[in-house]
């Protein structure tokens, strides 16, 4: 099978691989996609550039493909599977895929039947492509700050009423999941969000916030003791200048949680966190895989597909994504997609569609 993968550590040693083997079910929960559309994501870019330009890749995961999630239909499973996983055969999936393993680069990807979540005949694999690792991430941000999602409807209309949600960084991929997924169960929440440019807070009021601040006005919410936001999802690095800012802002038994790492986490000062009786909690999307599935995150992606059937949330797909671009030649070309996504610039999602019969 074709793949894109690199046998170098960077962005620019990615390329084109013609006879990479074929993945096979190892395990009885395993199944094999063929690879419709894959996700595109900065951890893409964060994975490849783990180590130095130019370093040799390690020699069983040579070449090396990223991509961890996607849409593609299931072609088989294993010879040891349940019932379950047979009922799978030749359905319309949307997957999260194992880091451990090789990614969705690639015409066809091995993945456990746990992390994978039936597409609703309504829903193009674009679209659903759009939902794994920025649509679970949101929703297990949100579950951390303790505002729980369901495809149920709000509780009631004054859901969320008298209620801040704070998203530091606002208009990708995680941030415009996180906005709709919020305003679809607490439709008086007041959302607001962090952003860098004029052009990110019209997406972000697109995508349903109430209205936008520059990433350094946090403050102008209102901090002190009492602070003035229930809930914080930070989505940039959270430096020491960040955090300061989102202590200031939080209210009593407030909650943060914390998406981006780096540096400034080591030296995070919770000092007035203390005071304010606040929770403060880390999200990765790839720790429930790492100790056995501990969450239900294909049911995740299915109450998200079935939010996007009723409407009441949308695939948040750039407004430059195009079908013809997204072909996976195109996206590895200087400029592609590819680049976009590790630019730390762009607003929504775009997706990668995952060429077959020599494309």
């Amino acid at each position: 099978m074709k793949v894109l993968g690199a046998s170098k550590f960077g962005r620019q040693s990615l390329r084109f691989f013609s006879h990479h083997p074929k993945p096979h079910c190892i395990s009885p929960t395993d199944v094999i996609i063929k690879v419709e559309y894959s996700d595109l994501n900065p951890v893409d870019h964060h994975k490849l550039n783990s180590r130095p330009a130019g370093a040799e890749t390690p020699p069983d995961r040579t070449p090396f493909i990223v991509g961890f999630g996607g849409s593609g239909v299931i072609e088989s499973v294993s010879e040891m599977a349940d019932e379950q996983s047979r009922g799978l055969l030749n359905k319309r999936v949307v997957f999260i895929a194992d880091p451990s393993n090789d990614g969705s680069y690639s015409q066809y990807i091995r993945c456990d039947r746990r992390i994978v979540a039936i597409i609703p005949d309504d829903i193009p694999f674009h679209e659903a492509a759009s939902i794994p690792i920025a649509g679970c991430t949101a929703f297990e941000s949100l579950a951390k700050v303790g505002l729980s999602v369901t495809d149920f409807g709000p509780e009631s209309e004054s859901a969320g009423d008298g209620k801040r949600l704070l998203i530091v960084g606002g208009s990708g991929g995680v941030g415009s999941w996180i906005t709709q997924l919020a305003r679809s169960n607490y439709p008086k929440l007041d959302i607001v969000c962090t952003v860098g440019s004029e052009d990110s807070s019209h997406w972000c009021k697109k995508m349903g916030c109430d209205r936008t601040i520059k990433h350094d006005e946090i403050n102008t919410l209102g901090g002190g003791p009492k602070g003035s936001c229930n809930y914080i999802i930070c989505l940039t690095e959270p430096t020491q200048t960040v955090f300061t800012s989102l202590t200031e802002v939080l209210r009593p038994y407030g909650q943060i949680c914390l998406v981006a790492a780096g540096d400034g986490i080591k030296s995070l000062d919770l000092s007035f966190v203390f005071f304010k009786c606040g929770t403060v909690s880390t999200q990765t999307v790839f720790s429930s895989i790492r100790v056995g599935y501990c969450l239900d995150q294909a049911n995740e992606m299915a109450i998200i597909l079935r939010l996007m059937g009723t409407k009441r949330v949308t695939a948040p797909m750039n407004d430059n994504w195009n079908n013809i671009e997204s072909g996976w030649k195109e996206c590895n070309k200087e400029g592609g997609y590819i680049d976009v996504v590790g630019s730390g610039h762009m607003k929504g999602k775009l997706v990668m569609k995952i060429g077959h019969h020599g494309s």
